[in-house]
C-alpha cells in the first residue's frame, strides 16, 4: 500500500520547525541571545531608568538618566527631574512630575524631542529597591567636590550622615546619604559621581551568579516594562564596558511669570545628547566655519571678532563690512546646521539672534555673494558687541 504523498511535506516541515525550536532555545538560554528583541540583541538600546520614593500624594521621582548601550560602549545621560519638558497631552511642566502623574511610559515620550530617539523602555526602584541594590556593593569609592549631608537611612531622627568633599569609601547607608542628602552639587550630578564609582568597583561581581541571584531579586521589585533576565543583561553590559561615559545634561533656571523652570542649554545640551545618546561625532569649533561681517561701524569690528573665533577654534572663511552699519543687534544667520549657530551664541561675549536666511531675507541676500562656498554660518556684529583687541 502506497504512502499518503502529503506525509514526507508536512514531516520535513515539522523536522525543521523542531530543529530550528532547539536552536532558540540553546541560543537563547546557553548563548544568551533573546529571540523576542530586547536586551540581550548587540543592538543599540536607551533605557530610561529611575529612583523614585514614597510621597504623601504619591511617588516622588528623586532621579532620571537614559542608558544607551551600543555593543561594548555605554554611556549615560543625567537629566535634572526638574527639566521642564512637554507631556503627552500637550501641557508643559516638570518631567518628574509627568512621571509621577501619567507614568513612565510618558516620560519617555516627553523625552524624545530633546533626545531625538525614541526610548520605549525603563526601569524604576524605589527607596527600598535602590537601597537593596546598594547594598550588593559593600564599599564603593565615590568622588565627592562638595560636602554632602543626608539622612541616616533609618527613619529614627538619628543623627545625620556627612560626607566630606575628597575620594571617599562609602558603604550602602553613606551612599543612601550621599545620594538623598543635600549639597551644592545637584542630585543628578551626585547619581553621575555614585554611577561612575560603582561602575568602576564592580567588574568581578559582574559575572558572579550569585551576585545575578540577587540583582534578579531586585529587578523583581522594580517599576519596569523589561525582564529581570534583561535588567541583569542591562548591568552586565554596564558593569563589563571598558567604554564608557557620563554627563549630565547641561541646563539652566529661569523665571517665568514668577515660577521657576529649568531648561536645557540648547548648545551644549544637543552636543551632549548627539554624543551619549545619538552616538554621533562631538561637535566641535574646529567643525564650525564662519563669515564675518562689521554691522556696526566700529572700526576693526569684523577682524577683532574674526581673531577672537580663531583663538576658540572657529574656521573663520571671510571678513568683510555689512551692507550697513545700522545693525542694532548681532545676527547669526544659519546656512547648515542649527546647532552650529548655537554654539557659536554660546561662544560669544555677548547677545546674538540666531535667524534663518529667509528670516534675514532682505540683509542675507545684500551679504550673499561675499559669502564663501561651505561657510556653516554668517555672523553680523552689531551695535554692542564688544571683542577685545
Amino acid at each position: 500500500m502506497r504512502g499518503n504523498p502529503v506525509r514526507k511535506p508536512i514531516l520535513y516541515v515539522a523536522t525543521i520547525v523542531v530543529v530550528l525550536g532547539i536552536a532558540v532555545l540553546v541560543w537563547h538560554f546557553v548563548l544568551g541571545w533573546d529571540p523576542f528583541g530586547t536586551l540581550g540583541l548587540r543592538t543599540r538600546v536607551h533605557v530610561l531608568c529611575a529612583a523614585t520614593s514614597a510621597g504623601p500624594e504619591g511617588p516622588i521621582v528623586e532621579s532620571v538618566s537614559i542608558v544607551t548601550t551600543d555593543r561594548g560602549r555605554v554611556s549615560v545621560l543625567f537629566v535634572p527631574v526638574d527639566l521642564w519638558v512637554k507631556s503627552g497631552d500637550g501641557t508643559s511642566g516638570k518631567l518628574g512630575e509627568i512621571a509621577a502623574r501619567e507614568g513612565w511610559a510618558a516620560a519617555c515620550r516627553a523625552l524624545v524631542p530633546l533626545l531625538g530617539v525614541s526610548v520605549s523602555r525603563y526601569i524604576a526602584l524605589d527607596a527600598g529597591d535602590l537601597s537593596a541594590f546598594l547594598a550588593l556593593f559593600p564599599r564603593v569609592t565615590v568622588s565627592v567636590d562638595d560636602p554632602v549631608t543626608g539622612p541616616d537611612g533609618k527613619g529614627s531622627g538619628g543623627p545625620a550622615i556627612r560626607i566630606d568633599a575628597g575620594n571617599r569609601a562609602l558603604a550602602p547607608r553613606e551612599m543612601m546619604a550621599f545620594l538623598r542628602g543635600t549639597s551644592r552639587a545637584s542630585r543628578a550630578e551626585r547619581d553621575r559621581r555614585a554611577f561612575e564609582g560603582i561602575q568602576s568597583s564592580v567588574h568581578s561581581a559582574s559575572t558572579d551568579e550569585a551576585f545575578d541571584r540577587q540583582l534578579r531579586a531586585v529587578a523583581a521589585g522594580a517599576t519596569t516594562n523589561v525582564s529581570d533576565k534583561d535588567c541583569v543583561a542591562l548591568w552586565t553590559r554596564i558593569a563589563q564596558s571598558t567604554d564608557t561615559a557620563s554627563a549630565v545634561l547641561p541646563t539652566r533656571e529661569v523665571v517665568r511669570g514668577g515660577a521657576s523652570e529649568r531648561l536645557a542649554v540648547v548648545a551644549e545640551a544637543e552636543r551632549v545628547v548627539a554624543t551619549l545618546v545619538r552616538g554621533a561625532d562631538l561637535l566641535t569649533s574646529a567643525k564650525i566655519t564662519v563669515a564675518v561681517f562689521n554691522g556696526n561701524g566700529v572700526r576693526l569690528s569684523a577682524s577683532r571678532a574674526a581673531g577672537y573665533l580663531k583663538a576658540r577654534g572657529f574656521q573663520v572663511s571671510a571678513t568683510a563690512n555689512a551692507e550697513t552699519f545700522s545693525y542694532a543687534t548681532s545676527a547669526i544667520v544659519v546656512l547648515t546646521d542649527e546647532a552650529k549657530a548655537w554654539m557659536l551664541r554660546e561662544a560669544l561675549p555677548g547677545e546674538a539672534m540666531v535667524v534663518s536666511p529667509e528670516e534675514f531675507a532682505d540683509h542675507y541676500e545684500a551679504l550673499r555673494s561675499q559669502v564663501p562656498a561651505g561657510t556653516d554660518l554668517v555672523f553680523v556684529v552689531g551695535a554692542g558687541m564688544e571683542f577685545a583687541g
